[in-house]
């Protein structure tokens, strides 16, 4: 049985920050990928640039992949349109992690590997125990299922690329219309030469109606991705030897889908706690102090962001005052980006 102190399961966004911040901090590990190359989760490749004091270029520590910088956002709605300033980096994702891979070179990373199942702290069928085990897999969590923490709600999402789309290319474009799709929204996103554009919903039901109609209007699309989404409260991040990051855990602010920023901020938080527990040759682990910090840094507002988008689409049926609150929601938010970014 081969002898490893860290093994990171998952090698998207948030196993391969991680990975990429143990490697700076000189602690190996192995990370371990079931598919054999990058951008397997379909996401609409726009990261919020700033969150609750962390830049996404810090974090990143990269140009690699970055497209397009946008500050505005037009949200389109029954009774109007509504503009709100929050800064996004438009990514090539596939570059993105990438090159989080080559920053991650100072462990192993296993592309094409499958953990089957996780019994007793072993990994099968690689037949690994390492001391500490890191949940980066993703909705559908093996890690998650092993530690005994619960399932998050899952909303389901599709994106495709196209060239035809006429609306201005210097912003951001959302759809929040319950005739386009309930409980959820369209985007159209500008990349550098094409959009990411692409539909979503928190029901299976209206996601599925809604599909339908998106793809009739726009089909020139030639490949439609689908993917499942956590559109829930962060669950418990830690059990037995684990701990979790990432879409595992719900990092997502669940009100728009947004997870890459969250579970980047949860990785360095890791990283941190994995270096002091290294330092001590793995003994004594406190996993709650690890789910205290990240609850203290970001995860109120992950919280706040779910609860949002209950009330938002459970709450508040009436489209007219879904507007006139949403227009008040994106006066904060412009103001809040306004004051933090100085612009």
């Amino acid at each position: 049985m081969d002898d490893y102190d860290v093994v990171i399961v998952g090698g998207g966004v948030a196993g391969l920050t991680l990975a990429k911040f143990l490697t700076e901090k000189g602690i190996p590990f192995l990370l371990i990928e079931e598919h054999d190359d990058f951008f397997r989760k379909p996401c609409g490749e726009g990261v919020i640039r700033h969150t609750m004091g962390y830049d996404f270029y810090d974090l990143y520590e990269s140009k690699a992949g970055v497209e397009k910088e946008i500050w505005n956002t037009a949200i389109y709605t029954r009774y109007g349109e509504i503009e709100m300033e929050m800064p996004i980096v438009m990514m090539d994702k596939r570059r993105m992690e990438e090159e989080l891979a080559k920053k991650g070179k100072g462990g192993e990373i296993k592309m094409g590997e499958r953990v089957e199942k996780i019994e007793n702290g072993i990994l099968h069928p690689q037949q690994l125990k390492p001391r500490l085990i890191v949940g980066a897999d993703g909705a559908f969590s093996m890690v998650r299922e092993y530690a005994g923490v619960k399932k998050p709600i899952l909303g389901m999402a599709v994106e495709g690329y196209s060239q035809n789309i006429e609306m201005d290319e210097e912003k951001c474009h959302i759809i929040l219309r319950d005739d386009v799709v309930k409980y959820g929204y369209a985007w159209y996103f500008p990349k550098k030469e094409k959009w990411n554009i692409g539909i979503g919903s928190q029901k299976k039901k209206y996601f599925k109606e809604g599909f339908e109609k998106f793809k009739e209007k726009n089909e020139e699309v030639k490949e439609w991705r689908g993917a499942f989404v956590p559109l829930d409260k962060p669950t418990r991040a830690y059990g037995k030897n684990a701990i979790l990051i990432g879409d595992a855990a719900s990092h997502v602010f669940s009100a728009i889908g947004a997870g890459i920023t969250p579970s980047m901020i949860i990785a360095k938080i890791a990283s941190d706690f994995i270096e002091k527990w290294a330092k001590k040759d793995f003994r004594d682990m406190d996993f709650s102090l690890f789910e205290k910090e990240w609850r203290r840094v970001i995860g109120k507002y992950l919280t706040y962001s779910y609860y949002t988008k209950s009330i938002f689409f459970s709450v508040v049926r009436n489209e007219y005052l879904r507007h006139k609150l949403l227009a008040r929601m994106c006066k904060s938010t412009t103001e809040y980006y306004r004051r933090v970014m100085k612009r």
